[in-house]
């Protein structure tokens, strides 16, 4: 009788036992499904960056399709409908095609239409403003008001610049290349035509430091005003390049970029530094805007280099 009470008792605390294990190992198994619900939830973040990621990727790819790269302003897309003829890699000729054709308008009229496709529209939004501040190149002082220059400050602050000097294309202000707006900008008067002049684009090694109408420094240059090498401001340079590109892709009898530093003719250099400064300084929203109005607006054509900069490389 007390061995079956002894076997009764050692059964009841194994069953005790028993028990107790199985309530201690659910913390552990609820631990467990705590972390298999965790590795769910981040799996399916994972999922979801992943869905982000290839977001990410259609829209780097389609930027890469119209602009060349993410840190190139991308083309809006109603513009797409403009290349709708083009492959990806069109050739200089199949582009020419395209962009060529456009409306003329007098050199003369050019420095009105600037006060639309030149103004600083940050410092100056309302496009019915008769006077606003202006986006001038090859100058310090863009940006404040306290020292931006206005539409009205036109042959004492700013003149107009042929980014493609007129020296180093044989043609005139009267000429079609002479007023193509996609080459002409409002620049800085005393660098433009003491500075820069008919100067080569180029990286400057020593030469001398140019001061705009502020004062400020402004761009290098050195050698002399034909075949001499001037160096805008880095936000100024890509802007320079993609104009370069447009003037040698449409205007080919006028317009040849070399590697070197020609005293005129038709050629212009310095390609390899171009192509450099293209990169170096990627399309922005200004350069963008003012693309869109000479487009809409006035000539009616585009410089396929800021929408499609990828095309610098394959065409140059």
């Amino acid at each position: 009788m007390r061995n079956i009470k002894l076997l009764n008792k050692t059964l009841l605390m194994m069953a005790l036992g028993a028990f107790l294990l199985a309530s201690c190992d659910k913390p552990i198994d609820s631990t467990i499904s705590s972390d298999t619900s965790s590795d769910t939830s981040t799996n399916t973040s994972t999922s979801t960056s992943t869905a982000t990621d290839t977001s990410t990727n259609t829209s780097t790819s389609t930027s890469s399709d119209t602009s060349g790269g993410s840190d190139h302003y991308e083309m809006p897309s109603q513009y797409a409908s403009y290349y709708s003829s083009l492959s990806s890699s069109p050739t200089s000729t199949q582009l020419r095609d395209v962009v060529s054709t456009h409306t003329k308008y007098s050199y003369k009229s050019l420095a009105n239409i600037m006060t639309q496709t030149d103004r600083d529209w940050n410092l100056s939004p309302n496009a019915s403003d008769s006077n606003p501040y202006m986006r001038i190149i090859y100058a310090s002082y863009n940006f404040s008001t306290s020292s931006a220059a206005n539409r009205s400050d036109y042959t004492t602050i700013w003149d107009k610049e042929h980014i493609w000097a007129k020296s180093h294309g044989g043609f005139d202000d009267g000429d079609t290349p002479g007023s193509d707006l996609h080459h002409l900008r409002a620049s800085d008067k005393p660098n433009n035509n003491n500075h820069r002049n008919s100067r080569n684009f180029g990286n400057v090694t020593g030469g001398s430091v140019g001061k705009d109408y502020r004062g400020g420094n402004s761009g290098k240059y050195s050698g002399n005003t034909s075949d001499g090498i001037y160096e805008p401001l880095l936000q100024d340079k890509g802007d320079v390049a993609r104009a370069c590109f447009y003037m040698a892709l449409v205007y080919p009898s006028n317009c040849t970029l070399v590697n070197s530093y020609p005293g005129g003719g038709n050629t212009l250099g310095h390609l390899d530094t171009l192509l450099q400064w293209h990169e170096l300084d990627p399309v922005d929203e200004f350069e963008m805007r003012r693309n869109n109005l000479i487009y809409d607006n006035y000539q009616h054509n585009r410089n396929p280099f800021i929408d499609h900069p990828e095309w610098a490389h394959s065409i140059f």
